[in-house]
C-alpha cells in the first residue's frame, strides 16, 4: 500500500502541518512581548518537520535528505536515521476537540470569500451562531485566532438571525454569516448567482432527461446509473445554496 502510506503523509504535511499549525504559529513567531512562547513554536516547528522528513524519506529521498542537513538533527544522513514511531502520549483529544470548530469555521468562511470572489486582503464582518453552549464557548475564546486566520472581525451570536446582504454556510452545529456590503459588488454578485443558477438549472435538465429514459437506466451498468444519479443530487444541492445566496442579496 505504497500509494496510500504517501498519501497520508502528504495530507498530514500539506493539510494539516502547513494549513493549520503553520498559520497559528505565526501568532507566537511574530511577536516579542513573549520570547518562551516563541521558543517553544520553533522547537515544536523544527521536531515536526524533522519527524516529517523521515516520514517522506522513503518516498522522496533527495529532496528530504537536502532539507534534513539543513536542520539541526542527529547522524551522517536521513538514510540512517531512525524511522519515526507513533507514541500514544503525544495524542491530544482535547487539542483536537477544540481546533475542530476553528478548522470548520474558518474554512467555511474562506470558502465564502473564494465563492463570493472577494480578495484576499480585504477585512470580513462575520458573525456565528453557535448551535450548543460548549460549542459558543469554544468560539468564544478561539474567536481572535478564528478572526486571524480567516482575516475576519469575528462576533459570536447564539440568537443571531441571518442578516441582510450576506452570505451564510454551516460549519458543524455552528451558522456562519459573512457581510457582503462593502466588499463586493452586490450587482455583479447577483449576476453571477444567477448564471451559476441557470447552469445548474440546465445540467438539472439533461440530468433528469437521461435518468428518465428507460433505456438508460435499463441498459446501462448499475454503477453508471448510480452516478448519474449522484451527480443529479449535487446539481440540486449546488442549485439550493445558489439560490438561497441570491435572497440574501435581494
Amino acid at each position: 500500500r505504497f500509494n496510500d502510506a504517501a498519501s497520508a503523509v502528504y495530507q498530514f504535511l500539506w493539510h494539516e502541518l502547513c494549513d493549520w499549525y503553520l498559520e497559528i504559529a505565526k501568532r507566537s513567531l511574530y511577536q516579542t512581548e513573549d520570547p518562551i512562547a516563541r521558543a517553544v513554536t520553533q522547537l515544536t516547528l523544527v521536531q515536526a518537520l524533522e519527524t516529517t522528513l523521515r516520514l517522506l524519506h522513503p518516498f522522496m529521498p533527495f529532496i528530504s535528505e537536502e532539507i534534513w542537513q539543513r536542520l539541526p538533527h542527529r547522524g551522517e544522513s536521513i538514510m540512517i536515521a531512525l524511522f519515526p514511531k507513533a507514541s500514544r502520549t503525544w495524542r491530544d483529544p482535547d487539542a483536537e476537540r477544540l481546533m475542530r470548530p476553528v478548522i470548520d469555521i474558518v474554512g467555511a468562511i474562506r470558502a465564502i470569500r473564494s465563492e463570493s470572489r472577494i480578495p484576499p486582503a480585504a477585512e470580513l464582518a462575520v458573525t456565528i451562531k453557535p448551535g450548543s453552549a460548549t460549542t459558543a464557548d469554544l468560539v468564544g475564546a478561539a474567536a481572535p485566532l478564528i478572526g486571524a486566520l480567516s482575516r475576519s472581525v469575528i462576533g459570536v451570536a447564539p440568537d443571531a438571525d441571518r442578516p441582510a446582504l450576506s452570505a451564510h454556510a454551516l460549519a458543524g452545529d455552528a451558522e456562519v454569516f459573512v457581510h457582503l456590503a462593502g466588499v463586493v459588488d452586490l450587482a455583479a454578485e447577483r449576476n453571477r448567482l444567477l448564471k451559476e443558477i441557470d447552469k445548474a438549472e440546465k445540467e438539472i435538465a439533461f440530468l433528469e432527461g437521461k435518468l428518465a429514459r428507460p433505456d438508460f437506466v435499463e441498459r446501462a451498468p448499475a454503477e453508471v446509473v448510480d452516478r448519474e444519479r449522484a451527480r443529479l443530487a449535487e446539481q440540486r444541492r449546488i442549485r439550493e445554496k445558489l439560490s438561497s445566496g441570491l435572497a440574501a442579496l435581494q
